[in-house]
């Protein structure tokens, strides 16, 4: 399978505790990056903030992924590429508020794909099966010290998978790379 710039690799739940939470709250999918090249990747994550990472590195970390693409022009996958990099180094969005200086994955996505795809936002879901916020994100935001920011703009891995633009490509696992 060959990796194209600018398609999307979406993570699965990985069963951590902070990947339970967001796939029982919007589904799945828990993370997304976006391909640069064949041996590189960008994303907004926790652990490294918005960061350009090899490909193989990313891989290690995560062990699989599903592929997305849009059927864009070079032009285009150029546009997303540069408007994805123009956000490197800024740190992660650990609120998920809309107007905060950092970024998470699917907002970089949002913001690296503006005036090439149309990405809505949707109201951001904290719950679970019994309740709208669920105990997990009451404890993460009383860490925070504000308020959980049920209903406020924003974007979500799963939902972003389902944009009518993209189109499901295949599978790839850690093993399947092909490293120079």
């Amino acid at each position: 399978m060959t990796l194209q710039t600018a398609d999307l690799l979406f993570i699965p739940n990985n069963h951590e505790a902070l990947d339970e939470a967001i796939a029982t709250s919007t589904g799945n999918y828990v993370h997304v990056a976006i391909v640069i090249n064949a041996h590189q990747i960008i994303d907004a994550s926790p652990k490294h903030g918005v960061t350009i990472q090899q490909m193989h590195d990313f891989f290690a970390e995560i062990a699989v992924a599903d592929i997305y693409r849009a059927n864009l022009t070079e032009t285009q996958q150029a546009q997303v590429i540069s408007q994805a990099i123009s956000h490197q180094n800024r740190p992660y969005n650990y609120s998920f508020y809309p107007n905060d200086d950092g970024l998470y994955c699917s907002q970089l996505v949002q913001l690296a794909f503006e005036n090439v795809l149309t990405i809505p936002q949707q109201p951001m879901q904290f719950g679970d099966d019994q309740q709208p916020i669920s105990n997990y994100w009451l404890n993460y935001y009383q860490k925070l010290g504000v308020a959980v920011p049920l209903n406020q703009p924003g974007t979500n891995p799963h939902d972003l998978s389902k944009t009518p633009q993209l189109n499901y490509v295949g599978q790839l696992r850690y093993g399947d790379l092909l490293v120079d």
